[in-house]
């Protein structure tokens, strides 16, 4: 099995492991606070770094220049994450996932502002394709419903703000690794005020719940440094759009959550876009696809 290949399968794997963290974000928020459920997410997330690098390499692991920039990085997916409690509390699991998955699209559009990247019409395409696929699945108005995709587009604003600093980093010689690290520890840092100050009792049940959401969120965040590490972003990228498809999955199984025809049509929009982008741009750079972090 080659590289690339290796690569594939595990961001399949990394972002099936975002949805289903999702997921279980929307089964815990019904009986745990929010500070408990993005507490979890990240407790036991450093540990399995740890436990995946050798001893020898822990210090290191936690080298940076830039510090200011890594902390700021790391309270970004905080706000991601905690953006897709809240829309799972009220929404379906598929239709948060799909309004997150605008971030790579303002990532496109505000590349050539922020960066001095070029974006071609190709990309300005997909951006417009995108912007109205969202627009069809939330359709915004005045319902109650369509007022809580406020929460993931909020997520989808910070996730660009997040992949436009990551590639920051990565451009000024950061290792993933080293990011990944200060992104879980701020994580920890956040989560705990948050999480004690509104402590709900827990069951025998919950913390299982919170094993499992951390133990998969360490994962995915290293099969996804992984899996980067083994392929091109440009060979990578499409295949986030799994996320969707596990979201979907998940909600089916967990709370029978049936996509209705809008939604449906707007991930086939907003998968489509992302093709076309990537497509007509590869070779090119991306960077990590959306984990809420």
């Amino acid at each position: 099995m080659n590289d690339k290949l290796k690569g594939i399968l595990l961001l399949i794997a990394a972002v099936t492991g975002f949805g289903v963290v999702d997921g279980l974000s929307k089964v815990m928020i019904e009986t745990l606070s929010f500070g408990q459920v993005v507490l979890a997410r990240y407790a036991l997330a450093l540990p399995v770094l740890l436990l995946a690098t050798r001893p020898a390499d822990w210090r290191g692991l936690f080298r940076t220049k830039l510090l200011t920039w890594q902390i700021i990085r790391g309270i970004i997916p905080v706000v991601i994450g905690g953006s897709m409690v809240f829309a799972v509390k009220y929404l379906p699991l598929a239709e948060a996932t799909v309004i997150l998955f605008a971030g790579p699209f303002f990532v496109v559009a505000l590349s050539g502002w922020l960066l001095g990247e070029r974006v071609g019409g190709s990309s300005w395409i997909g951006v417009l394709i995108g912007f109205l696929s969202v627009l069809i699945v939330a359709r915004p108005g005045f319902s109650a419903v369509s007022l809580y995709t406020i929460f993931p587009a909020i997520g989808a604003v910070f996730y660009a703000a997040f992949q436009l600093l990551t590639r920051h980093l990565g451009n000024a010689g950061e290792a993933p690794t080293t990011t990944l690290a200060w992104t879980l520890v701020v994580g920890n840092l956040v989560g705990l005020p948050l999480a004690f100050s509104a402590w709900m009792p827990q069951t025998p049940e919950t913390w299982f719940l919170c094993f499992c959401l951390g133990v998969v969120f360490g994962f995915a965040q290293l099969l996804l440094a992984k899996a980067f590490s083994l392929a091109p972003a440009s060979v990578l990228t499409p295949f986030s759009y799994v996320q969707i498809l596990s979201a979907i999955v998940f909600g089916l199984l967990v709370f029978h959550d049936i996509p209705d025809r809008w939604t449906l049509t707007g991930i086939a929009m907003i998968v489509g876009a992302g093709l076309y982008v990537f497509g007509r741009n590869a070779p090119g750079r991306a960077e990590m696809p959306p984990s809420s972090s």
